[in-house]
């Protein structure tokens, strides 16, 4: 077994299990009893405000699309060059860029989690894993942009290892991916933290004028006025977190297909089965579309996010063209598959189903393979198959068939992400090991 081998793997599982660690120690390991009880009050920790979640959420996102676009122009860049740099060429500007992304996340979530630190210190609060727990997306985007930059090093010594037939499914490139996607899903969810807590202060608001309570000077603004001003905020958020929704779903597929989209297939992609090529991009909107649709309920919620996503992905393609001249061809497009996907969850809303229910996860998964297949089949068939190896019709149909049966399976998964993000947002209760404390802290008093 190659020594570089060994090397690689050691140094990626290290990463990991470093970071899982911190993880479970943070989110899942049981806290003591007596912690924080400073005063009734001072076991609950403090929660970011609107403010600074949103400039979280808005920040990290500026590093999430330095991802997409170093990504793009990273793979523009090899098809130029027909290198794989190591060793000290590794870090050539494509991936400066890419560790770019990962610092700004990581600099702006540890500042966030220090902002969040001194006023938890002030109430006599010194256990960190409770301000995570009251605010775990900044903890979570610590922990996956940390992942970014660590592995750094890792990802030369790949890189050394397979040279010119290194393939986007190497393990660092897949944890890297998985690293940015998280951070993209995490900082849509501050920005829906942000606006739930923007929501309570308007309501308390509107409140006070309504029962007289507002400043006695007379300092008071119309409330339907500014109930209609936080309507129109309300939209334009929803629609940033779907742009975020739709940036993470970019760089899944990105790195799921975009080697049977380049000029040329390598060996290692070519000996692999065709119909995975279909079968990701439609398993992976899926999937991001389902968590887009708890996060941000709406008739046209799947609509809009591929809308979006496409037009990133042109965006991405003009921006490697413009730099090194080689953009990947267009993936195939499923906008007809997230119009059928939201004109189904309306048909089984309207009579009654709920989202989790069975005939809802197969009428979900079929409508979409349905308008996804309809337009991805025939777009192989007439334009794709120039440049994809061999496609058959045993291929069209397993692509059919498995992107059904995989979406209907994994159908809970993406639910339950996106609930656990709603919930976490608008909830403002301690965590399940928390309330022991409060509890006995209050009774005490």
């Amino acid at each position: 077994m190659s020594s570089l081998f060994l090397q690689g793997l050691t140094f990626t599982t290290l990463v990991i299990g470093v970071l899982a660690f911190l993880g479970w120690w943070l989110y899942f390991s049981p806290l003591k009893q007596t912690e924080g009880r400073v005063r009734a009050a001072g076991n609950m920790a403090v929660a970011s405000s609107a403010r600074l979640s949103f400039t979280l959420a808005l920040l990290i996102g500026v590093g999430s699309l330095l991802n997409v676009f170093g990504g793009y122009w990273d793979l523009s860049e090899h098809l130029i060059t027909g290198i794989v740099p190591g060793g000290e060429d590794f870090l050539w500007p494509p991936h400066l860029m890419v560790y770019a992304g990962f610092l700004l996340a990581f600099v702006v979530a540890v500042s966030g989690l220090v902002a969040i630190a001194i006023p938890n210190l002030r109430q006599g609060i010194k256990d960190p894993r409770r301000w995570v727990r009251r605010n775990p997306y900044v903890g979570a985007v610590v922990l996956m942009a940390g992942y970014g930059l660590l592995s750094i090093p890792g990802d030369a010594i790949w890189h050394e290892l397979y040279g010119i037939d290194l393939t986007a499914w190497s393990p660092p490139h897949v944890f890297l991916t998985i690293s940015a996607v998280s951070l993209t899903v995490f900082a849509a969810g501050l920005f829906q933290k942000g606006e739930s807590r923007m929501n309570v202060r308007s309501q308390e608001s509107s409140r006070r004028e309504s029962d007289g309570s507002e400043d006695p000077k007379g300092v008071r603004l119309n409330a339907g006025k500014k109930l209609g001003e936080f309507a129109s905020s309300v939209d334009a958020l929803s629609f940033v977190r779907l742009f975020y929704m739709a940036n993470a779903l970019l760089l899944l597929v990105f790195i799921g297909v975009v080697e049977w989209e380049v000029e040329s297939v390598n060996r290692i992609v070519a000996g692999r089965p065709i119909w995975l090529y279909p079968t990701i991009i439609g398993v992976s909107s899926f999937f991001l579309s389902i968590v887009a649709k708890r996060l941000v309920p709406g008739p046209w919620t799947a609509t809009i996010v591929a809308l979006f996503y496409f037009g990133l992905r042109l965006a991405v393609s003009a921006f490697a063209d413009v730099m090194s001249g080689a953009p990947p061809r267009m993936t195939l497009v499923f906008i007809l598959g997230a119009i059928l996907l939201d004109l189904t969850s309306q048909w089984m809303e309207r009579f009654g189903f709920k989202a989790g229910d069975w005939q809802v996860r197969l009428a979900n998964a079929g409508a979409f393979m349905v308008g996804y297949t309809l337009v991805a089949q025939p777009t192989i068939e007439y334009y794709l198959l120039q440049f994809l190896p061999s496609f058959t019709i045993t291929d069209h149909l397993l692509t059919a068939l498995f992107t059904f049966l995989v979406s209907a399976a994994i159908y809970p998964v993406p639910l339950a992400i996106g609930s656990w993000l709603s919930r976490s947002a608008k909830g403002e209760e301690p965590a399940a090991e928390e309330l022991p404390d409060a509890v006995t802290a209050t009774a005490h008093g």
